[in-house]
């Protein structure tokens, strides 16, 4: 669905006349209204906030036009899924073609808590976004690609994704975002991932917004019993990003993996709030993020582990790495648990910031490299350990294609399926 773009205040006439153009459903103007109203009560982060001391929303483009016009290509592997069941279109097409099954799902979810506004206001004014529906032991094989393209850097768009994975089901996603280089504008995605009991997810999402963009968004995962999610942030435009993750460990032995690459230049602002909530006993999260930092870049994470007492017989584990390879580069990396119960298997977390070892950077040099080709050797090596995790090559493939222009073309493994 493609509608005309035009200048409007986001408020509360501008949610209802997108409602009335797009001839909507009554069930979804009123979803709208009420995610308006939570909006409207959700006081906005004053930057005393743990989670917003590092990234201020003093110069957030808000009054560019509601961005309508995006374009939205999905890629299908199987054609016939559709015959299992399987949905898989933008959110508006799911809103006409299967509105009893939307109608379950779209804003089920809590907002994430420390992006609760923003999140109010994509489920409020969206006008993009994936939906993805696997029923119940259905399996996927190869990978879903969705790509959301904005024509223009100008703008406010808040599109809003929803997986639903139901009972035993398994299914790879990639969501990419991609906008051009200019003037500034607003990108709100949210992401709400569903995963039903034994059900198996691999999210990825891919962030190539222009230069003049501040990207503001959230991500929240509900894990299901003996279900298994892993999610893969790579991060490499946007003028600015910050972006809150929140796990919900619901589930009795389910398990998740938050995995993150960052390569940032010029400029660039990137700052990573998680939380791994693990509420149910005999579940597993565990996260690992890494970032390369060039020119001016800098990057900050606060990560929580919140163990709470009925998590018995859990394990969690946190990590962030950052390489600073300019002297006007900087890292904050801020791991923190809270730990309710003292029936744990393992928790803990790892956090480093710094520049590359001279000692690597010799020896590389004395192998016959360049200093440029050494350094960027060196940080493939380093992204190895979030890539190694990857056994899906056109996932695998895209996160390197768009790292490539910060560390190179050169693989970093041969055989990705033997390093899962």
């Amino acid at each position: 669905m493609t509608i005309e773009a035009r200048p409007m205040p986001l408020d509360a006439a501008a949610v209802a006349g997108l409602s009335e153009r797009r001839n909507e459903p009554a069930w979804l103007r009123e979803l709208r209204r009420s995610w308006w109203d939570r909006a409207e009560a959700t006081p906005w982060p004053t930057g005393q906030e743990e989670e917003w001391r590092r990234t201020s929303l003093k110069d957030l483009p808000r009054d560019g036009a509601l961005v309508e016009d995006a374009e939205f290509r999905p890629e299908i592997p199987d054609v016939r899924l559709a015959d299992r069941g399987v949905i898989f279109t933008d959110l508006a097409t799911a809103v006409d073609e299967h509105p009893e099954i939307l109608r379950r799902h779209l804003g089920a979810a809590e907002p994430v808590a420390s992006h609760a506004a923003f999140w109010s206001l994509s489920l409020a004014a969206w006008t993009g976004g994936t939906f993805l529906y696997v029923p119940a032991g259905v399996e996927v094989d190869g990978t879903l690609i969705a790509r959301m393209t904005q024509p223009t850097p100008s703008g406010t768009f808040l599109p809003h994704s929803l997986v639903v994975a139901e009972e035993g089901s398994s299914v790879t996603l990639l969501e990419e975002t991609v906008s051009p280089d200019g003037a500034p504008g607003w990108f709100g995605g949210t992401v709400a991932i569903h995963a039903g009991p034994g059900s198996r997810v691999r999210y990825a999402n891919l962030q190539r917004l222009g230069d003049g963009i501040w990207n503001v968004g959230a991500q929240r995962v509900e894990v299901g019993r003996d279900a298994s999610v892993t999610s893969l942030n790579t991060e490499v435009g946007s003028r600015v990003t910050k972006l809150g993750l929140d796990v919900q460990m619901t589930g009795k032995g389910g398990t998740s993996l938050l995995l993150g690459l960052l390569a940032a230049g010029n400029d660039q602002h990137i700052d990573i709030n998680t939380l791994q909530d693990l509420v149910a006993d005999h579940t597993t999260s565990d996260l690992l993020y890494l970032s390369a930092l060039y020119e001016r870049a800098r990057a900050a994470f606060y990560g929580v582990t919140r163990v709470q007492e009925t998590a018995r017989q859990s394990s969690s584990y946190q990590e962030c790495r950052n390489l600073l390879l300019s002297p006007n580069a900087g890292a904050e990396p801020i791991p923190v648990l809270e730990i309710k119960t003292n029936d744990l298997l393992r928790c803990g977390h790892g956090a480093t910031a710094g520049a590359i070892d001279p000692v690597q950077l010799f020896y590389a040099q004395t192998r016959g490299l360049e200093a440029d080709e050494a350094e960027r050797m060196i940080v493939r090596g380093f992204f190895e350990q979030v890539i190694a995790k990857i056994p899906v090559e056109p996932v695998r493939s895209a996160m390197l294609a768009a790292l490539a222009d910060r560390i190179g073309h050169a693989e970093l493994i041969e055989d990705p399926e033997a390093a899962a």
